[in-house]
């Protein structure tokens, strides 16, 4: 009696990189051009941070709700709806390179904003489209809850079951349970801006340490692979987004993030 056990090779790309902050356009080219470099280096599979686009609003963490309206309003306006010309942009520029990319995204739906991700294969189909679950700490105050279809995130793909989670997701129990029940073997984690170890008083739990750590934690827990897909923060973005002067940051900020 013989087994044959098959072996398949391939790259991947976990995305740290900085997002065009409130700009949906620039973050759209951002995104493609990322997909492009990546294709052409070999990855099969992309995976961006969470709400890439347009970048994440720490702002009102690091001033008052009312100094941050401004920053919310213009984020608001550069959020990206699901069904656009701009996401029919990005699904084309995947079926011209053969990829499979999870994207974070800003949803705008309405008048209310999601944290959102969508699994797109590599024939430029949206195959799972999510939402989180809960908004965490003062994202209630910016985005909505997600709807019960989104517990549902992981995705068969060429090149094995691929799914994704967003945040602090990677430490709620039962969702976890319920990813783990649909059997991933890789998954893309989104992640917020990286920002080394903690310091000036930051809790560790925001560190870049802390969510890389979180998502070994579900890769060892489900016994998949895991990316961490984080945003990078130089000055001149923390000056735009109103973050420069906050004693938990430095920047430009350093990745101290690992793939498991």
């Amino acid at each position: 009696m013989s087994i044959n056990i098959m072996v398949l090779m391939f790259k991947v790309a976990a995305v740290q990189a900085e997002p065009v902050w409130l700009d949906l356009q620039g973050g759209v080219e951002k995104t493609i051009r990322i997909i492009r470099e990546a294709a052409a280096e070999g990855a099969k599979i992309i995976g961006f941070p969470e709400v890439f686009i347009p970048g994440y609003p720490w702002t009102p963490w690091s001033n008052t709700f009312v100094e941050a309206a401004p920053v919310l309003k213009e984020y608001q306006a550069n959020a990206m709806a699901l069904h656009s010309p701009e996401m029919e942009r990005i699904c084309q520029a995947v079926a011209e390179n053969e990829v499979n990319v999870v994207l974070g995204f800003a949803e705008r739906d309405g008048s209310t904003l999601y944290i959102a991700q969508v699994t797109i294969t590599q024939d430029g189909k949206i195959a799972n489209h999510r939402r989180k679950i809960k908004p965490t700490h003062y994202e209630k105050t910016v985005f909505g809850d997600g709807s019960a279809q989104s517990i549902y995130n992981v995705v068969q793909t060429p090149y094995g079951r691929v799914g994704s989670l967003n945040c602090w997701e990677h430490i709620q129990p039962w969702l976890k349970t319920h990813f783990y029940a649909q059997l991933p073997q890789i998954f893309v984690g989104g992640w917020w801006p990286a920002f080394g170890v903690h310091q000036g008083g930051s809790p560790y739990i925001v560190s870049g340490e802390a969510s890389s750590r979180m998502t070994q934690l579900v890769a060892m827990e489900g016994g998949c692979f895991g990316l961490v897909c984080c945003h990078v923060v130089s000055e001149e973005g923390a000056e735009k987004m109103k973050m420069k002067g906050f004693p938990w940051f430095s920047f430009p900020g350093e990745l101290h993030f690992s793939n498991s």
